[in-house]
């Protein structure tokens, strides 16, 4: 909550002599290394620098749906692997737990009761919003005649407290990507997968016997966005019109790189071809569950390998 603190109450600080380090929630690859498995992280990240097909894919991901639903607050993931990793046995009220101690520790650092409600209002709100085929945050999904007047400081507490992460939209694919970011356009994710899951209900049967549902898309898109914060990659993500829509961008040495997240291995994609052929970039990234490979320039990454993209 130090960010909440700092921006929200005249509390003195010492300038010049603390450097402020972010904890977040583990990622898969801390997930993996957590549950004593660093041999499959040193394995991941050999055949990542080599985009070479790595031959325990089906247990990976396998080991990924486990974490969709796990998530990687400390806490969960210490209870799973207390329990020897069975998952019929792992305590799922702790999700839930977290989520109503956030929402109870909230009155700490709000100005008034009002505005708890209103917090609270929006963070449930997001999941719905998520499960969108035009996944832009409306504050109408909040509820009936919600505006941004009314809730803006509100998502402003939320992104300042770490507990959700905006994607803004970016109206121009140029260099620096926050130049051209839209503040009042934008998606919510929230900071850790696991939650997302818990607030959804999803029992884990849907997800490890990977099961066709509305929110699969919402969650994996989820997940890639954690995974890129934890990496200190900022979100935006591009679209064109109703025609197109590429989840997310990123900048490296090579450019302006369109990242394209897959939940399944049906890896055809109108909106990623459109922005090749408007924008012409050295190559893509496409995540999903299918193997490494290099195809029409198109990198394919793992759903699991996502910590490795920085």
């Amino acid at each position: 909550m130090l960010g909440v603190k700092i921006r929200r109450f005249k509390s003195s600080f010492p300038v010049g002599k603390v450097q402020i380090e972010f904890m977040h929630p583990m990622d898969s690859e801390e997930f993996l290394i957590a549950l004593d498995k660093q041999m499959w992280v040193d394995e991941i990240k050999r055949c990542y620098d080599n985009l070479e097909e790595i031959s325990i894919h089906d247990k990976l991901i396998d080991m990924y749906r486990v974490y969709l639903f796990i998530g990687g607050m400390h806490v969960s993931v210490l209870d799973y692997k207390n329990v020897n990793e069975d998952i019929l046995l792992w305590n799922k009220k702790i999700l839930k737990n977290i989520v109503l101690s956030y929402l109870a520790d909230m009155n700490k650092y709000t100005l008034n009761n009002n505005e708890s409600i209103k917090i609270g209002k929006v963070y449930n709100a997001i999941p719905s919003s998520l499960a969108k085929e035009n996944k832009k945050f409306k504050y109408v999904d909040i509820e009936k005649g919600a505006n941004k007047r009314g809730f803006e400081s509100a998502i402003d507490w939320l992104e300042a407290s770490e507990m959700v992460h905006k994607c803004k939209y970016i109206n121009k694919v140029e260099s620096p990507l926050k130049a051209y970011a839209q503040e009042d356009t934008f998606n919510l994710y929230f900071s850790d997968i696991g939650i997302l899951t818990s607030l959804l209900e999803i029992e884990f049967s849907e997800i490890l016997l990977n099961e066709n549902f509305m929110f699969k898309g919402a969650i994996v898109e989820n997940y890639v966005a954690q995974a890129f914060i934890t990496n200190n990659i900022s979100l935006y993500y591009w679209n064109f019109g109703n025609k197109a829509e590429v989840d997310f961008l990123l900048h490296n040495k090579a450019g302006i790189i369109p990242v394209e997240v897959k939940a399944g291995d049906n890896t055809q994609s109108k909106s990623l071809n459109i922005y090749k052929e408007k924008y012409n970039p050295k190559y893509s990234i496409r995540i999903s569950t299918k193997n490494f490979g290099f195809t029409n320039s198109i990198k394919s990454i793992p759903l699991y390998v996502t910590f490795c993209i920085k």
